[in-house]
């Protein structure tokens, strides 16, 4: 039986990792949510839908992905009533920047005003006159909620940009780059930052905006550097059924998430997403990272864990969606085609970081490999991110099969 889309759609193209990670935060809350390609969404796919969740991930690859038709097709969703909730990446492609679409006018801080490299849990406070707001019910004051190297908001000085939540200070396990905050003398940042060559002193972030609301047409846009969908985050799974609430109603919640529910043991993905481990695994070993929240692992800068962790979460979570039909078995093909080289050559590119972060000069070859699959700062190439991108489409392939067939 073919069922109906819930009212809320999840944008999955260019999110990777972080769609994952918003899936299974709602589906673990009972929260309805279904995938949605930046195709469908250019084709008309957002009618009968009333919200819209754009996830973590860089803004410029989701608004490329979108193209003017997507971009146009989510302009008119919002301002013909729809509800838009970005998280983090999925703020920024709201914002009105050369890598957004101008649904908010509103910019990012500039200058000193900037943190790059923050991450785990942050003190975050109601703005004046919001602590009514759905996103505050049930939460204490201040809340503490978690970050992943989120952006900042500039300032709003539109009346139609209110804002929501303000940083108010580190929470137990907050990093800038790889350094913990409540482990480092405040009288050491200066020297650190001159080591680092970027701005680690989170003093500059406390009392900027952390969460916006807007208004575009009919339609509402709850923007946040906040990530909500931070599983095992009490505060953050309060806030998003507050919002599934206070948005769909009787739509908000479904008994159970069937694309995320277990099935019979595919071996062949199983297998796959083991010699992921195996990668994995070597980088810890090389000590180019280590455990952390179960979400997210601590890297040292300088090492590329969020993309080799982006590997093997999205390779377990095919592992768990695989069927036993031969439309799972054409996927596993080609993720066994896009992974191969890899999986070959994988452990030469962790060498080559772990010889670098020492000091030594590390082997060529695998500094060839490595200069292909990380040309730029934050960026992914080669056969890296073609076996990401593969991981992707392919889990949103087995994700659909699995939720409407």
């Amino acid at each position: 039986m073919t069922l109906s889309p819930p009212p809320a759609r999840l944008l999955w193209d260019k999110g990777g990792l972080w769609s994952l990670m918003t899936l299974e935060a709602c589906a673990a809350r009972g929260l309805a949510l279904t995938p949605i390609s930046a195709a469908q969404i250019a084709a008309g796919g957002l009618a009968g839908a009333r919200l819209l969740v754009v996830p973590g991930g860089y803004a410029s690859l989701k608004k490329e992905a979108l193209g003017r038709n997507g971009a146009h097709e989510i302009r008119r969703f919002v301002e013909q009533g729809g509800r838009y909730l970005g998280l983090c990446g999925g703020a920024g492609l709201a914002l009105s920047v050369p890598d957004g679409l101008g649904l908010v006018k509103l910019g990012r801080a500039q200058g000193a005003q900037r943190l790059p490299g923050l991450s785990g849990e942050v003190l975050v406070r109601p703005a004046r006159g919001q602590g009514e707001h759905s996103l505050w019910q049930g939460q204490k004051n201040p809340s503490c909620f978690h970050v992943w190297w989120p952006g900042q908001f500039a300032e709003p000085e539109s009346p139609e940009v209110k804002v929501l939540a303000r940083y108010q200070g580190p929470g137990p396990d907050l990093c800038v780059a790889d350094l913990m905050v409540n482990q480092t003398d405040p009288a050491d940042w200066p020297a650190l930052e001159a080591a680092y060559h970027m701005a680690l002193d989170p003093d500059c972030l406390w009392g900027q905006p952390a969460a916006i609301r807007a208004k575009l047409g009919r339609g509402r846009l709850l923007l946040t550097y906040l990530h909500l969908d931070t599983m095992d985050s009490e505060s953050g799974g309060q806030t998003l059924m507050n919002l599934w609430q206070g948005w769909l109603g009787d739509g908000a919640q479904v008994k159970t998430q069937k694309a995320m529910e277990p099935k019979r043991l595919n071996q062949r993905a199983a297998h796959l997403a083991s010699r992921v481990r195996e990668l994995w695994d070597l980088g810890r070993e090389l000590g180019l990272w280590q455990p952390r929240h179960p979400i997210m692992p601590l890297w040292r800068r300088g090492a590329r864990g969020l993309e080799f962790w982006s590997l093997l979460r999205l390779s377990q979570a095919v592992a768990e969606a695989a069927g036993q039909d031969p439309e799972t078995e054409q996927v596993l093909a080609q993720l066994e085609d896009a992974l191969g080289p890899v999986l070959r050559n994988g452990p030469r590119v962790l060498r080559a970081q772990a010889a670098r972060l020492t000091g030594e000069e590390p082997e060529p070859k695998g500094a060839e490999i490595e200069a292909a699959w990380f040309s730029a700062p934050r960026r992914v190439g080669g056969d890296l991110a073609k076996a990401l991108g593969t991981l992707e489409a392919g889990l949103a392939t087995l994700l659909s099969s699995a939720a409407f067939n």
